[in-house]
């Protein structure tokens, strides 16, 4: 299978989503129903020697700025600068902490 995306200093090889909608009842007057949809990509940085595993990152539409309903190329360009966002919030933090891969269980191929 191809990659999604490939670039300079990674490339995304699956794009996951969830169904993430909520009811919010937090605001007095305007509780409402929240569409949203949680994404996991999953990358691998380059060069691979110095990256052994995959990275993920998850956005969610409605904490994260991103549209519901976007083409496969319009959801790759907005989510580009959250994953450069993320992979360098996660190059400055402490390594001690092991990480355990995403449970895919309720995740549905995007792309």
């Amino acid at each position: 299978m191809a990659n999604v995306w490939v670039g300079e200093n990674y490339y995304i090889t699956n794009i996951y989503v969830t169904d993430t909608s909520y009811f919010d009842n937090t605001k007095t007057g305007d509780a409402a129903n929240v569409s949203a949809n949680s994404y996991l990509t999953i990358l691998q940085r380059l060069p691979e020697s110095s990256y052994g595993s995959v990275t993920e990152v998850a956005v969610d539409t409605a904490t994260d700025g991103i549209a519901l309903g976007l083409s496969n190329d319009d959801l790759i360009a907005a989510l580009l600068p959250k994953i450069n966002t993320a992979l360098s919030a996660d190059d400055a933090s402490a390594k001690d902490d092991g990480h355990t891969p995403t449970a895919l269980d309720t995740y549905s191929v995007k792309i």
